[in-house]
């Protein structure tokens, strides 16, 4: 479920206490580096539902765009948005896919599910563990409980492998929305914070 190539990053504040798994995508990456310019959450949700107002790549009229919108793209920089000869072209694309959210606890508390349970509208998750319930009715009940969220249960055993003991159900998402795309921008915010970091696993 998670590609070899993805990248690790803490979560960020508001959501934190969560590894994320990030598929960048490289050509938006590059592109914004070259151009100076990184997350695209300076406005929040608002402006990221002007931007998801435009398609990407496409000249639109910018007398087509309410006035809100037209106020928001004149002064967005132009990495983000173009505007020329009366029309407004969106540059900017999520630069980043969040694959799964992993949370770590000894067991499968109430919490380990309530923490997972955070990310439902952004990605799959999963929560690893040490150790699952020795009571047999209170350990299938925790199983099929995080299963019908949907969680993914990984135990990790004291030599260090792993056991998928629940599998996490693929994230399929049901449109695109600005708290999605603000998500990703997040995510990648914090990607970039850690690009340089060589420890503990995260971004390379």
């Amino acid at each position: 479920m998670i590609a070899d190539d993805a990248v690790q990053v803490p979560s960020f504040s508001g959501y934190s206490g969560a590894t994320l798994h990030l598929a960048i995508d490289p050509a938006e990456h590059q592109r914004r580096q070259a151009a100076g310019i990184g997350p695209v959450t300076g406005h929040g949700f608002g402006g990221l539902d002007h931007l998801m107002a435009l398609p990407a790549g496409m000249p639109v009229p910018l007398d087509s765009l309410t006035k809100e919108q037209q106020k928001y793209v004149r002064r967005a920089p132009n990495a983000i948005v173009t505007v020329k000869d009366g029309k407004v072209t969106r540059h900017a694309i999520r630069p980043c896919r969040v694959a799964m959210a992993t949370v770590r606890y000894d067991t499968t508390y109430k919490m380990a599910l309530d923490s997972a349970s955070r990310f439902a509208p952004f990605c799959a998750r999963q929560v690893i563990v040490k150790r699952l319930p020795k009571d047999a009715f209170a350990r299938i009940n925790d199983l099929a409980e995080f299963d019908f969220y949907g969680i993914g249960i990984i135990l990790e055993k004291p030599d260090g492998s792993l056991e998928t003991v629940v599998e996490p159900r693929p994230w399929i998402p049901k449109r695109h929305t600005p708290a999605g795309w603000w998500f990703a921008e997040r995510a990648y915010a914090t990607y970039l914070e850690h690009a340089l970091t060589d420890t503990t696993g995260v971004a390379q």
